[in-house]
């Protein structure tokens, strides 16, 4: 079976998130283009140290998550691909486990800026890196990650870890 289109998986995925219940908080579409939700902009301090826009806005360790939700005490932060990512798998790695201050710090500015309201206090949230890509795509499981395996446009399945039970 073929792949599907990168902009197929975000659809797909955006659509299964909101009918579960999770409370979508910021993305980016393929292209980085999207009308729907903000992109959580996460620059390297060190490159990004002035005012101006330019440089937080191309930052070359500069980090853009796909998809960032959010459910109970819970935070997904998913990247997607037509097929399984091993790059995606360790940005997001880095990202959640070793760079976990930019996060936050990247989080707590977006939510300020944009008056969004989490269920949960940012301080009680587990942070899960998420990987979503075409169903047919083969993988090796990272049972810190969860997925996302897109079959069509209204199918996705969901496999959660020790900390997000399967929806």
């Amino acid at each position: 079976m073929p792949l599907l289109r990168e902009d197929v998986i975000h659809i797909a995925v955006r659509q299964h998130s909101r009918l579960n219940d999770w409370q979508l908080i910021a993305g980016q579409y393929p292209n980085g283009s999207d009308d729907e939700l903000p992109p959580l902009n996460i620059v390297d301090p060190h490159l990004a140290c002035d005012d101006s826009p330019d440089h937080r806005r191309h930052s070359k360790n500069k980090i853009v998550p796909d998809l960032v939700s959010c459910k109970g005490n819970v935070m997904l932060i998913t990247e997607m691909k037509p097929g399984y990512s091993p790059q995606d798998e360790s940005k997001l790695e880095h990202l959640i486990f070793a760079e976990r201050p930019r996060l936050i710090t990247a989080l707590k500015a977006l939510l300020a800026s944009r008056r969004i309201q989490l269920r949960v206090p940012l301080e009680e949230l587990t942070f899960v890196p998420a990987l979503g890509f075409s169903e047919s795509a083969p993988y090796k499981k990272n049972a810190r990650f969860c997925y996302f395996k897109v079959k069509n446009l209204k199918e996705v399945l969901f496999e959660g870890n020790a900390l997000v039970p399967a929806l």
